[in-house]
């Protein structure tokens, strides 16, 4: 991650933001709006850079003096997780279309999917704090204190989302 940050590829970033619009595209289309996959996708934009702009605007008022290019860089990487867990429902709704029963094999599946679920919720976390620490160059303390400032603010965010059927769980 500090690499990324440092001397971010250009074109990596593109192709994450191009796995994330097919994603968005072909989500839509198994449910009949390729164009409301488009529009949600400009939202996720729109989301994204809020989210890196807040962290480089907090950063700088720390006296961090970094360029937003870098927090755009490495942010564009905690995505993947993110992206492997939504294709991962996906492909389950395709595969194993809910409700699922109460029987051993079904709550054996539920254990297994939360589990899962956990796993690639603390990879992003770790993710999204390596993207804060190596683009901000802050402490600890400090990301911790941003990261629950922008939790006060997006949980809210993510409930109007949740209100409005455009995020049932949002995309950053």
């Amino acid at each position: 991650m500090r690499k990324i940050s440092m001397y971010g590829d250009y074109y990596q970033t593109i192709t994450i933001f191009l796995m994330v619009f097919i994603y968005f595209l072909f989500a839509h289309m198994m449910r009949g709006s390729v164009i409301w996959g488009g529009f949600v996708y400009g939202v996720f934009l729109l989301l994204f850079f809020i989210t890196t702009l807040f962290f480089y605007l907090f950063s700088h008022a720390f006296g961090s003096d970094m360029r937003y290019m870098k927090f755009i860089h490495a942010f564009s990487y905690t995505l993947l997780p993110t992206l492997i867990w939504f294709i991962t429902n996906l492909i389950l709704y395709i595969v194993l279309p809910p409700p699922r029963t109460m029987s051993f094999l079904g709550k054996g599946f539920s254990i297994f999917f939360i589990a899962y679920s956990v796993s690639l919720l603390v990879w992003k976390l770790i993710l999204v704090y390596f993207a804060i620490r190596f683009s901000s160059r802050l402490g600890l303390y400090r990301i911790i204190y941003m990261f629950l400032f922008y939790l006060l603010i997006f949980v809210p965010l993510s409930l109007i989302l949740y209100y409005f059927k455009l995020f049932r769980v949002p995309f950053i």
